[in-house]
């Protein structure tokens, strides 16, 4: 799985859901509170499905611990 690079908006940084597959976003979301996402606007344009970079990170990187554990059961 590749991870997202944060887009920085006002000092912090961001990840867009729709960035992800199908699969990953549909993850993610069950995994989060619906107000973890946010709208951003950036030079006019609203971003809807943003999530602090934080929380993705913590995510994807519970993602990638799950997946050796599968990896190792499978061995």
């Amino acid at each position: 799985m590749t991870k997202l690079i944060p887009i920085f908006i006002e000092g912090k940084k961001w990840v867009q859901l729709s960035q992800l597959t199908v699969d990953q976003a549909h993850s993610l979301k069950s995994y989060l509170p619906v107000l973890c996402l946010k709208k951003i606007f950036f030079h006019g344009i609203e971003l809807s499905d943003c999530l602090d970079f934080d929380t993705y990170e913590y995510w994807f990187k519970s993602q990638q611990i799950l997946g050796q554990r599968q990896a190792l059961l499978d061995f």
